[in-house]
């Protein structure tokens, strides 16, 4: 009696084995050789906020009928999906950074085994050299211009210096400020 039902048992698991691997829901039978990273190769010094970032599929992948789908993602950043070998990270800060890229199957789920991480840093940027540019309109630059300066001529000797618009802003003053006195008198 127990001879039958154990052979059921056994029909039954070799039925539904047999079933769920002609529908692809197990696993890829042989495993997948990681992306290679090209580069930043792993402890390499970049330069600059835009990071090219370049990787090939496995030397022995198997062949399909789509092409491959890499999803690449810098640090905690969004994953971007490509179909490209390439892909430029722009507006990187200083600093150390991560990316990793994986293939992806068909359903759109990471292939096992295929992940590769590259750890590179981003070297900080040279300071610009800062041009002092003068923030003043052009009719307060030329009095600003009376402020000591080294080496700054005071009067061209031609007349069109700045020593007359002074002298006709000293003498306003001092004819307001009589005007002003006189009504307070008075």
């Amino acid at each position: 009696m127990r001879t039958p039902s154990l052979f059921a048992i056994l029909v039954l698991a070799t039925v539904s084995m047999a079933f769920s691997q002609a529908s692809g829901t197990t696993k890829h039978s042989t495993p997948w050789d990681p992306v290679h990273i090209i580069s930043p190769a792993t402890n390499q010094s970049v330069d600059g906020t835009s990071v090219s970032f370049e990787y090939e599929p496995p030397a022995h992948r198997r062949p399909q009928s789509r092409p491959l789908v890499f999803r690449i993602q810098l640090d905690s950043q969004p994953a971007v999906e490509t179909v490209d070998t390439s892909y430029t990270f722009d507006n990187v800060t200083p600093g150390p950074h991560a990316v990793s890229v994986e293939i992806m199957d068909g359903k759109d789920r990471p292939v096992a085994s295929s992940q590769s991480v590259s750890r590179f840093i981003v070297a900080p940027s040279e300071p610009a050299s800062v041009v002092a540019e003068p923030m003043l309109p052009p009719s307060l630059q030329k009095v600003a211009m009376f402020l000591p300066q080294a080496a700054a001529p005071l009067d061209s000797g031609d007349g069109s210096g700045e020593m007359p618009l002074l002298s006709a802003i000293g003498l306003g003053v001092l004819v307001g400020g009589m005007v002003s006195a006189m009504k307070t008198r008075v």
